[in-house]
């Protein structure tokens, strides 16, 4: 198994993982806010959602923001939402915005987020297979001045997902004790 390999089937678990850490979540538990301008789950599941289309579509194939899955699939008008424009570089992707931005992300149902996750997740799993070692170890001319090759980008992506992973279960868990104490 490559390297390349082995980081698509990483990027392909945390959908499995996560399908039964999320799906049994209530609107109320999916929403939560832990605490002052702390991210909920969904914010965090839409996060990474947007990170892996981001990913996918603008970092490993250079395409417009337009081709994002979350313009394609038809999420943007569902929601009313576009993220373009907002935050870190305009990537719309969470990083970066203010509190009145996260304010502004949709509230999703638990199967909602999952099928734009799931799509996002497998979208770029797909793209990852399809690099040679040559062609990931290029770096990407259109962010962060050529710093990172395309590995690089996944690579530090993933772990950030594998983060936010933690991150969810630890909401989950400040969730279990705040409904203890009441």
């Amino acid at each position: 198994m490559t390297d390349l390999e082995l980081l698509a089937e990483l990027i392909e678990e945390l959908s499995r993982d996560l399908h039964p850490e999320i799906e049994p979540l209530t609107d109320e538990e999916l929403n939560w806010n832990p605490g002052p301008q702390a991210n909920s789950i969904g914010v965090t599941l839409w996060h990474m959602a947007r990170g892996m289309d981001f990913l996918g579509t603008r970092v490993l194939q250079a395409r417009p923001a337009e081709e994002e899955y979350w313009h394609t699939k038809g999420w943007r008008e569902k929601t009313g939402y576009d993220p373009r424009g907002i935050g870190y570089g305009g990537w719309g992707v969470v990083t970066g915005y203010a509190w009145e931005d996260v304010l502004g992300i949709p509230k999703f149902t638990a199967q909602e987020i999952m099928e734009y996750f799931d799509q996002s997740c497998h979208a770029l799993s797909k793209q990852v297979r399809k690099l040679d070692q040559e062609t990931a170890a290029e770096p990407v001319r259109e962010f962060m001045k050529r710093r990172l090759t395309r590995f690089q980008w996944v690579k530090q992506f993933y772990k950030g997902f594998q983060a936010h992973v933690g991150e969810i279960m630890a909401i989950k868990a400040g969730m279990a004790r705040a409904k203890e104490a009441r």
